[in-house]
């Protein structure tokens, strides 16, 4: 399963909250959801795609690789303190 979203007036596609069950990986679940979601963003008008992806998940951080993606920048996701 996936999400995506067409943003920038129209132009890109948004790739998020990919998961494959943890026993369906490595057959090529996830290459299917990312060509739909592209299929669908080029049918909306998307020219160029985007997504965020940790990069401690090495294995989607090597798929999108394969797929194409390259890293633009890197971020740093906070977690509030407990209280």
């Amino acid at each position: 399963v996936g999400r995506g979203t067409v943003t920038g007036e129209g132009r890109w596609l948004g790739v998020s909250l990919l998961e494959v069950l943890p026993e369906a990986r490595r057959r090529g679940f996830a290459v299917a959801v990312v060509r739909a979601l592209a299929g669908w963003g080029a049918a909306e008008g998307a020219t160029r795609a985007f997504l965020q992806v940790e990069q401690s998940n090495t294995g989607a951080v090597e798929l999108y690789r394969r797929l194409g993606f390259t890293t633009h920048h890197t971020y740093l996701t906070r977690v509030a303190p407990a209280a």
